[in-house]
């Protein structure tokens, strides 16, 4: 059932993208009225839209099979904060990042994915001025941890593990996908996930039980 209905938001996106470029074409006509160009503008961010909830669709049903190498983490999270600038700096989010510089084990594009939502549920939780840290450490002779740390409202105790649910989400705008997805990634790498209280206030969002690559057991 699930590849039925990701081959069948796939085949959807066809379409869409077909009424968005006509909708652009139309906007864009400095011959049409101003009204039918406003309104052709707002059908294609519609589209865009639904476009995006489907794409998410589309990789949660995605089977997670993980290629694990070598992976340096500090230099992930690095590229992933990168990737949020704009984000961050609409809100004027402060990043930061501690901890060992460990080299794990993981697939790359699944561990990016990861950072990537996290760090992107934290920055929409914070108000604006708000901090985010992402604490790596070594967990054990061959085990390393990290944790994804917000100052906003944090996450209520009843709720910490029905978030992971699917569609189940605490956002106004959000589709309650993003952290199934990363718990889906998590436990394809046989990690765990869980979401506890900050420290004093905020959430904290603690994946563990990933593997050290060997150089860095060593």
């Amino acid at each position: 059932m699930n590849l039925a209905a990701a081959g069948l938001a796939h085949e959807t996106r066809n379409p869409l993208n077909i009424v968005r470029g006509l909708a652009q074409l139309i906007a864009q006509d400095s011959a049409a009225p101003d009204e039918v160009r406003a309104r052709s503008r707002q059908i294609a961010e519609e589209v865009d839209r639904v476009t995006g909830r489907l794409v998410e669709f589309i990789d949660y049903s995605r089977p997670r099979e993980p290629k694990p190498a070598p992976v340096q983490l500090a230099t992930v999270v690095r590229d992933v904060m990168r990737t949020l600038d704009g984000d961050r700096e609409e809100k004027a989010v402060e990043f930061s990042l501690s901890g060992p510089d460990l080299v794990v084990e993981a697939d790359e594009s699944l561990l990016r994915q990861v950072l990537f939502n996290l760090m992107l549920n934290a920055v929409e939780a914070v108000d604006h001025g708000g901090r985010i840290e992402v604490k790596v450490e070594k967990a054990g002779p061959d085990e390393a941890a990290f944790e994804v740390r917000d100052n906003g409202p944090g996450v209520p105790e009843g709720l910490r593990e029905a978030i992971f649910r699917p569609y189940f989400t605490t956002h106004k705008e959000g589709t309650g996908l993003g952290l199934a997805v990363v718990r889906q990634i998590v436990l394809a790498h046989r990690w765990e996930i869980a979401c506890l209280a900050g420290d004093g206030s905020g959430a904290r969002f603690r994946v563990t039980g990933m593997k050290l690559a060997s150089r860095s057991a060593a």
